[in-house]
């Protein structure tokens, strides 16, 4: 699994990404990039919010993810809200 960096991520809010998922896949976009506090973790300390479909709902895990003009990487995502816009997910690097 490559690392995601700071750098990478840093301008990509509203940029649409795929989660692989056995048997198919669910359309999410990056909807908020927020720098954190410096942790010491060489590539920044950030944290992502992806708002995808209203359901299903993933549950907690390590999702692939594939968008364009991006290698595919894997993150530890966890739904935080759902409501009429849909399900939204968050990823903390730190």
């Amino acid at each position: 699994m490559r690392e995601v960096s700071w750098d990478e991520m840093a301008n990509a809010a509203g940029s649409a990404y795929t989660i692989q998922l056995e048997g198919g896949s669910i359309p999410v976009t990056l909807d908020c990039v927020e720098q954190l506090p410096p942790s010491g973790r060489a590539s920044g300390s950030f944290r992502l919010e992806f708002l995808g479909p209203t359901d299903p709902i993933l549950p907690q895990a390590i999702y692939p993810f594939t968008g364009e003009n991006c290698e595919p990487f894997e993150i530890f995502i966890v739904p935080i809200e759902r409501d009429s816009a849909g399900t939204r997910y968050e990823a903390t690097f730190f």
